[in-house]
């Protein structure tokens, strides 16, 4: 028999044993099988390599998951340095490694080593799980409702186009601390959040990680819509009422925690329909006609709740009548002051034209005087002239008997007699 022929017949033999004989460890030594890398990569190289064997070698046989025969890669025969099937991408070497080159996913299994001596029986086996794993994309974070409102479940899920990666979540960019109200899925997916309150808001991020490569997801900033609660009023004493001086002015501003913000109203007396639509309501002028009941309601269209707050306003000064009158409006006093001013304007129109008629009067006066002809014997010319802005001084002439007598004795002439008049 020819050496290749013996060889051949040697190798069958092995073939055969392994499929019966039990393993046996040579010297009680622990083998094992170290990758090398520890893990793969896809697209990159591995080699299996044994580790702890010092014993007589004939062949070695790798498998796939089980030592059956249709799970076998290679059989390795030392002494002539061949392996069987010669085609196989992963090749065999003397020391009895295996190289798997261009790795891929599939290539995550078990591998199991089979080590014949040169009595051609299984002298041990050993295995090891080998993975291999991708680079990774990044993830996607996704929420079961847009439309969130306090009280209800809310379900996040984290999907990843790699398989094998494990996840992780974060909540404000640091890790998660899970609470009673939250619970988390076996493979981390999907998080369950119940009875989402409004601390729970915020940016909430998941994380896909291998020994090789991790990824985040975008941030999903979590917005709850919650309230109204704690409304309040401004200004409003713990007694909720407010004590105005007459005349002064008001200003209530009403606040509540709300998400969309609140819409506000303000109602006096528990009238039905509002005083006024918004958050703030000043009053300029209080009145007497402003004392009352005023109520601020909050609403939150979205939640589609409701809640109110009541505040009591008196006026802390009285009418100047003494009683509890009601005081002219705005539109009253103005009236007043029009009026008032048409009055005094009208009164100064009156007295300028009486001063102008009277000036005229003095004018004419003064022209009739110098226009006119000499006047006769009988004519009396006074020395004091009459002021023109001053009344009219009325004087009495008083003539004796004798001086009359004088008169009429005196002779005819025309020239102009003057007497002098003393004005009383």
């Amino acid at each position: 028999m020819t050496r290749p022929e013996t060889l051949f017949l040697r190798l069958t033999c092995a073939s055969f044993f392994s499929c019966w004989i039990q393993p046996q460890s040579a010297q009680g030594t622990l083998v094992s099988v170290v990758p090398r890398p520890p893990y793969g990569t896809v697209g990159s190289n591995v080699t299996l390599m044994i580790q702890g064997y010092s014993g007589s070698i004939f062949s070695y046989n790798w498998f796939k998951n089980t030592t059956e025969v249709s799970n076998r890669i290679i059989t390795y025969t030392v002494p002539v340095k061949e392996q069987m099937p010669a085609d196989n991408r992963e090749r065999g070497f003397p020391n009895g490694s295996l190289l798997i080159p261009n790795l891929t996913l599939n290539d995550t299994e078990v591998y199991i080593v089979q080590i014949v001596n040169s009595e051609g029986m299984i002298a041990t086996d050993a295995k090891v799980q080998f993975r291999v794993y991708e680079e990774l994309v990044n993830p996607n974070i996704t929420v079961n409702s847009t439309n969130i409102i306090e009280n209800d479940s809310l379900v996040l899920t984290c999907s990843s186009e790699n398989k094998g990666g494990n996840i992780l979540w974060f909540f404000n960019n640091q890790p998660l601390t899970l609470n009673e109200r939250m619970n988390i899925s076996e493979n981390n997916e999907t998080l369950t959040i119940m009875n989402v309150k409004w601390k729970d808001t915020g940016s909430y991020q998941c994380e896909v990680w291998n020994p090789i490569s991790s990824k985040k997801s975008d941030n999903l900033t979590l917005i709850l819509n919650y309230g109204p609660d704690h409304i309040t009023i401004l200004q409003s004493p713990e007694n909720g009422e407010i004590e105005v001086p007459f005349n002064d002015s008001l200003t209530l501003e009403c606040q509540a925690l709300s998400y969309p913000p609140a819409q506000y109203e303000f109602h006096i007396n528990d009238t039905s329909g509002p005083i006024y639509s918004g958050s703030t309501y000043t009053i300029m002028y209080v009145s007497w006609e402003h004392s009352g009941k005023y109520t601020c309601w909050a609403r939150n269209n979205m939640t589609n709740l409701s809640i109110s707050k009541d505040v009591t306003v008196k006026v802390a000064n009285q009418s100047p009548e003494g009683g509890n009158g009601s005081l002219l409006s705005r539109g009253d006093i103005t009236g007043i002051v029009i009026g008032g001013l048409a009055g005094v304007a009208l009164t100064a129109v009156l007295i300028c034209f009486l001063f102008f008629r009277k000036m005229r009067r003095v004018r004419e006066h003064h022209l009739t005087k110098h226009r006119s002809s000499a006047p006769n014997r009988s004519q009396v010319c006074f020395d004091s002239s009459i002021n023109e802005t001053e009344e009219v001084s009325y004087a009495s002439l008083n003539f004796s008997d004798q001086k009359l007598l004088a008169l009429s004795q005196a002779p005819t002439s025309t020239d102009i007699v003057y007497s002098k008049i003393k004005v009383k």
